[in-house]
């Protein structure tokens, strides 16, 4: 076979090539034409979210149902001051003595060499504060003395108090340390804050042992809904 016949061979070999192909390519395109266009089917699977892990479907529970719980009652206990506010005034047989009837005649001393006549039922157990003058005014026994010889009204006995015990004090002030009768919400009712003196005998301030209170009476808890009731497992 010569060269020119090989080469004419070899051109007819190549276009039946690209005929066959273009009949392959346009079935292919009729059959994918004829098919209806597929939707992307949702996954199963839950999708990762951006940092990787997969994203959890959210679960929606309604809440479990709750009997209603009262409010404890403190009708029983007592909420009388553990002590009575006592003034200054000396009160003896249906008498009130105003504290200068008595001590203006009498001169301030820190030592007293014999009994008192009067105040017999006083005990003085209050640390180092031996004498009377340690909290009352040498020269006006209405009122107490503060470290610089000035008056405390006798309505201010609480910063009496405060010249030595600072840190209680500020306790007091903050609702810490001592005692509060009514309501803590003031929108309620009244709230009253007791003083020093009200629960400690300025003489002998620390307490004698006490009995405990009883504990508060809570209401008995309602029933819960049942499940029949439509109310849930309430678990």
């Amino acid at each position: 076979m010569t060269r020119q016949r090989r080469w004419c061979l070899a051109w007819v070999c190549g276009l039946m090539l690209l005929v066959c192909r273009g009949d392959n390519t346009g079935s292919a395109g009729a059959v994918r034409a004829a098919e209806p266009a597929r939707q992307p089917e949702a996954s199963t699977a839950s999708s990762p979210a951006p940092g990787g892990l997969p994203k959890l479907p959210a679960v929606s529970r309604p809440l479990a149902s709750q009997p209603p719980v009262g409010l404890p009652d403190d009708a029983h206990l007592d909420k009388t001051p553990p002590r009575a506010t006592k003034g200054l005034d000396l009160v003896k047989l249906g008498w009130t003595y105003n504290c200068m009837e008595c001590h203006k005649l009498l001169p301030a001393r820190w030592h007293y060499d014999r009994p008192m006549v009067e105040h017999q039922d006083i005990r003085l157990e209050h640390g180092n504060n031996r004498f009377c003058l340690n909290c009352h005014h040498p020269t006006n026994r209405n009122a107490f003395v503060d470290y610089d010889g000035s008056e405390i009204a006798e309505s201010d006995v609480v910063l009496l108090c405060a010249k030595c015990h600072g840190t209680i004090y500020r306790d007091w002030q903050a609702g810490v340390h001592g005692r509060h009768n009514g309501y803590w919400d003031t929108r309620r009712g009244p709230r009253t804050k007791l003083r020093c003196i009200q629960c400690h005998d300025p003489h002998r301030p620390a307490f004698p042992s006490m009995r405990p209170l009883p504990p508060l009476r809570y209401p008995p808890r309602a029933a819960r809904p049942s499940a029949s009731a439509g109310g849930g497992s309430g678990h």
